[in-house]
């Protein structure tokens, strides 16, 4: 994999700049060393945290953001007062399909020759990025759902994983729903399976279009659902089940096919393993079945 580069050489930023150069370029050993690291991952959110962690150590760079990718992914503790440095990804997209940038809080101005340090790490980060991101997108094409279009199983065990290890670092918390389908047999037997899959397609629409940004829906398996939900407590969790109860009943294509739903939810306790969370979860909603249906209880 080729990772050289020829220096950056822009003066978008020359303001930011003391016109001396002081400090050296890096060494040999320093540059290897930095790419050893950046080539350890293919994990953007890892990938960026490497990367702010080598800079930190070089160069007066107290934060980074790559919220192009991530509104999260935000590294290290810049305060009001630095100076922000935004640099292109050069040939890599956001997720709004514009030019990707990375974000660059600087404690003290960088003299020329720290510029030049700073476009190079840059350059090199920016290859290792085109990776990931390429590597992200084969994850997502065996993690997808042909039918719905929805993550899988299997994208939804990941990102179940990846949310918990964020709320054990950060100390934040997250909920998990799990959505069930009344009467989709009915829908099989009635009118076949492929109405059966037109059924399917049209929730996962329904729950595209009704869910925020920050959350994610799943096709769990079958005629089964899962959401991963930026919610702190049971009123936040309450409010999300009632909105996607709400666009469910709501949608007259379903109505006709005699089709509502089921839901089961559950806060992230720190105690909690995927696991644990995904049972008190499934529970509720077999709560919720037993009920009568077309409701929503809380584990």
């Amino acid at each position: 994999m080729d990772l050289s580069t020829p220096i950056y050489d822009s003066t978008q930023h020359n303001n930011f700049y003391p016109a001396e150069s002081t400090g050296n370029a890096l060494s040999v050993s320093e540059l290897s060393g930095f790419i050893t690291q950046l080539l350890s991952t293919l994990e953007l959110q890892e990938l960026g945290a490497l990367y702010y962690q080598q800079l930190n150590t070089l160069l007066p760079v107290v934060g980074l953001s790559l919220s192009d990718f991530d509104a999260r992914w935000v590294f290290g503790h810049a305060k009001i007062s630095s100076t922000l440095i935004d640099l292109p990804l050069k040939n890599v997209s956001s997720i709004s399909g514009e030019q990707a940038q990375a974000y660059y809080y600087i404690s003290s101005p960088l003299s020329l020759s720290q510029r030049e340090t700073l476009f190079q790490l840059h350059d090199l980060f920016g290859k290792q990025v085109k990776h990931a991101i390429e590597h992200l997108r084969l994850k997502q094409m065996a993690t997808k759902d042909a039918l719905t279009g929805l993550s899988n199983r299997g994208g939804f065990e990941q990102s179940m994983i990846r949310q918990q290890a964020w709320a054990q670092r950060h100390g934040e918390t997250f909920a998990l729903l799990v959505i069930d389908l009344d009467n989709f047999k009915y829908v099989n037997d009635n009118f076949g399976h492929r109405e059966g899959d037109k059924v399917l397609a049209h929730v996962a629409s329904l729950l595209i279009n009704v869910l925020r940004d920050e959350d994610e829906p799943f096709r769990f398996g079958g005629d089964e659902f899962c959401c991963l939900l930026d919610c702190q407590n049971q009123q936040q969790l309450a409010c999300a089940a009632e909105r996607i109860q709400a666009k469910i009943n709501g949608s007259s294509y379903l109505a006709r096919m005699g089709v509502s739903c089921s839901l089961g939810g559950a806060i992230y306790r720190d105690s909690d393993t995927t696991s644990t969370l995904f049972d008190r979860a499934d529970s509720a909603l077999y709560s919720a079945k037993n009920a009568g249906k077309n409701t929503y209880q809380a584990a």
